[in-house]
C-alpha cells in the first residue's frame, strides 16, 4: 500500500512511519528541544538563584506534567490530521469544577470522578463527531470551548467552587510518592500508554494513516468517522485528569485557573515536532515539548516577565517552531 505522499506503508502499519520513514530530519525537534533547555538551564542558573533548587524544580516538574498530560491527548488529534482542539482548557475547567461540585455536595471520590471524566468524555466526542461530519475543527472546538465556559459559569455562577478535601484527594493533588508528586507519575505513566497506543494498537496505526492520507485510509477501510471521535475523546479526557488533578491540588475550582493552557499545550505538541498536517508524530516527543515550554515559562516568571510578555515569547515559539520544521519536511520531499 502506498500513499499520495509516495510513502510506502511497511508490513507493521502506518506507526512505522514515525521509526522508518524519518531519516535524520525525525531527531531534529528533540535535539533543537534538548539544546534550547540546556540554554534555559544555564541562563536561569547564572542570572536567577532560586531556578536551579530543588523546590523550583518541583514546580516545573508538577508544570510539565499538567501540560504534558493534555499535551499527550492533542498529540492523537493533530496526528490524524484535524490540527488542534481549542477547548481543552475549558474542558480541564469544567472537569475541574464537576470534581470540585461533586465534593461540595457530599459526593466520594469515585462518584466525582466519574461525574468528571464523563463531562469530558462527552464534550470530546461531541466535537469528534462533529469534526468527522465535515465541520472545521478549529471553529467547532472554538466554538464548543465558548460554550463550555459560559455553562460553568452559570453552574457557578461566576465563583470559586471550594471544597472540604479528604486524604485520598490530598494524596492525588499533593503527594510525593519517592519525592515526586503523583501528576509527573501520571505523566510517565500516560507517556508510557500513549506511545504504546501509537506505536502498538490497531487504532494508533490508523491513526497515523487517516492523518498521512484520508483517501488511502478509508480505501484500507479505516474508519475516518471511528478514528476521529476517539482522537476527540482522548483529548479531552487528558484534559479532565489535569482538572481533576489541578483542583485536587488546591481544593478548589476558578473559572478562569486553565487561562493560557490552549497555547502551551499547542506549543508543546509543535515543539515535539509533530506534524501541523498530520500523519507525523511522537507521544514522547509532545512530553519532551511540554517540559520545556513548563522550563521556559518558569524561568520566564522567576525573571518578572509580565503574562502578555510570557504570552507573546510562546506565541513566537509556535510560529517559528511551525514554520522551521515545515520547511524541513518541505525541503526533504524534494
Amino acid at each position: 500500500m502506498s500513499t499520495d505522499r509516495g510513502i510506502a506503508a511497511p508490513p507493521s502499519g502506518a506507526s512505522a512511519r514515525l521509526v522508518d520513514r524519518g531519516d535524520w530530519r525525525r531527531f531534529v525537534a528533540p535535539a533543537v528541544v534538548v539544546v534550547a533547555a540546556g540554554g534555559i538551564l544555564l541562563a536561569g542558573g547564572l542570572t536567577t538563584a532560586a531556578f536551579l533548587t530543588v523546590d523550583n524544580f518541583l514546580i516545573i516538574v508538577r508544570a510539565a506534567s499538567i501540560t504534558g498530560i493534555v499535551a499527550l491527548g492533542m498529540t492523537f488529534v493533530t496526528i490524524s490530521g484535524n490540527f488542534f482542539s481549542l477547548s481543552v482548557e475549558q474542558t480541564a475547567a469544567l472537569s475541574s469544577i464537576a470534581f470540585a461540585e461533586s465534593f461540595a455536595h457530599g459526593w466520594g471520590l469515585l462518584a466525582a470522578l466519574g461525574c468528571s471524566f464523563c463531562a469530558a468524555l462527552v464534550t470530546g466526542a461531541v466535537q469528534g463527531g462533529m469534526v468527522a461530519a465535515g465541520l472545521n475543527p478549529i471553529v467547532t472546538t472554538l466554538g464548543v470551548g465558548a460554550a463550555l465556559y459560559g455553562l460553568a459559569a452559570v453552574v457557578t455562577n461566576n465563583e470559586v467552587v471550594n471544597f472540604d478535601t479528604t486524604p485520598a484527594v490530598t494524596w492525588i493533588g499533593t503527594g510525593r510518592p519517592l519525592g515526586i508528586p503523583t501528576q509527573s507519575w501520571a505523566f510517565a505513566i500516560f507517556t508510557l500508554l500513549a506511545t504504546l497506543v501509537l506505536l502498538r494498537t490497531r487504532f494508533g496505526r490508523e491513526t497515523y494513516l487517516v492523518g498521512a492520507n484520508r483517501n488511502a485510509a478509508r480505501a484500507s477501510g479505516i474508519s475516518i468517522t471511528r478514528t476521529t471521535i476517539l482522537a476527540f475523546t482522548l483529548a479531552s479526557l487528558a484534559a479532565g485528569i489535569a482538572g481533576v488533578f489541578t483542583a485536587a491540588q488546591i481544593t478548589q475550582a476558578p473559572l478562569t485557573q486553565f487561562s493560557g493552557l490552549n497555547i502551551d499545550v499547542i506549543a508543546a505538541v509543535l515543539v515535539g515536532g509533530t506534524a501541523l498536517q498530520g500523519g507525523e508524530g511522537s507521544a514522547l516527543r509532545s512530553a519532551l515539548g511540554a517540559v520545556f515550554i513548563a522550563l521556559l515559562a518558569n524561568f520566564m516568571l522567576l525573571r518578572d516577565f509580565t503574562y502578555g510578555e510570557r504570552t507573546l515569547v510562546t506565541g513566537l515559539i509556535v510560529v517559528v517552531a511551525t514554520s522551521a520544521f515545515h520547511l524541513l519536511r518541505t525541503r526533504g520531499t524534494r
